[in-house]
């Protein structure tokens, strides 16, 4: 008996993501459109049709290798007493679930921008479940840190942002530090300095999706 083919993402060079076997795809406005066996995502942010190619990589001269990112590939580490949390600035989409639910711990005004003291464990945990990027990992009791994730397999579009993608195998990318292969978010704007993955540039940049 044959199972269902495995959903999977394939990267085309200097042209759009194929995204192969998902059956369903959620857009921006939280609604869901069923795909076939294989769309074309756009990635170079041009496209009229979003989240749909539409050719324009070619017109606009997209290139598929990663610039300059504005965080290194780095991570750095918040210790507490109860929990430590790692970070990667580079893995970073700016979505602002840690500072719009736990602005105690996480505050980017500050420095240092966490302080895992100054929030509790569980509230804690429920925030780097949260974080989209991978870019938060949790180590608690001596632990190695973790990332915080389910087992359900989707890919959404987030308003004028990137891809967040769950448990769908990527082909022939480079890793950064502390990465989740489980969840991750991919550039949608054609700016990041960390292609194929978001590094938060839209946010900078001010990317809409119209």
């Amino acid at each position: 008996m044959t199972g269902k083919p495995v959903a999977r993402i394939r990267l085309i060079e200097n042209g759009p993501i194929a995204l192969i076997n998902l059956d369903r795809l959620t857009l921006g406005d939280g609604s869901v459109r069923t795909t076939g066996a294989r769309v074309s995502l756009c990635r170079c942010g041009a496209s009229a049709i979003k989240p749909y190619c539409d050719g324009s990589h070619s017109g606009v001269g997209f290139a598929s290798e990663a610039g300059a990112s504005e965080g290194r590939d780095t991570v750095l580490v918040y210790e507490g007493e109860e929990t430590t949390i790692h970070y990667n600035r580079m893995l970073c989409s700016h979505a602002g679930e840690c500072t719009g639910k736990l602005g105690a711990v996480f505050d980017a005004a500050r420095r240092p921008w966490i302080i895992p003291d100054r929030g509790d464990a569980n509230d804690i945990r429920q925030v780097v479940a949260a974080c989209p990027s991978g870019a938060l990992r949790i180590a608690e009791d001596g632990a190695e840190p973790r990332h915080l994730e389910n087992d359900a397999c989707s890919l959404s579009v987030e308003p004028n942002g990137p891809y967040l993608v769950r448990n769908i195998a990527i082909e022939g990318v480079r890793w950064a530090l502390g990465a989740s292969r489980a969840k991750y978010a991919l550039c949608r704007c054609g700016k990041s300095g960390n292609m194929p993955f978001c590094d938060g540039t839209h946010y900078d940049a001010k990317w809409r999706d119209e």
